[in-house]
């Protein structure tokens, strides 16, 4: 799939997990939201991005090492993943 935008690569219940933060936190699930529907990489997200993207994900969906960070195996759903 050709261009196909980072929030079609996630994992669902990433997706879920965001949507949680919709109404108290409206501002900053726009701004999330815009993010992921602008970027077609998880290698494009800025630092800021992802801390403001993982600063509304549980535990269980936090990065867990380094490496975590480095490709989002967190977040992305199994066939995107390097």
């Amino acid at each position: 799939m050709h261009n196909m935008k980072l929030i079609n690569k996630l994992k669902p219940e990433v997706i879920e997990a965001l949507d949680e933060a919709k109404i108290e936190y409206s501002s900053s699930h726009r701004r999330i939201f815009a993010t992921l529907n602008s970027v077609s990489e998880y290698r494009d997200l800025t630092v800021d991005q992802l801390n403001l993207i993982t600063a509304y994900l549980p535990q269980d969906l936090q990065p867990y090492s380094r490496i975590g960070w480095m490709y989002g195996d967190n977040i992305l759903d199994k066939k995107h993943r390097l």
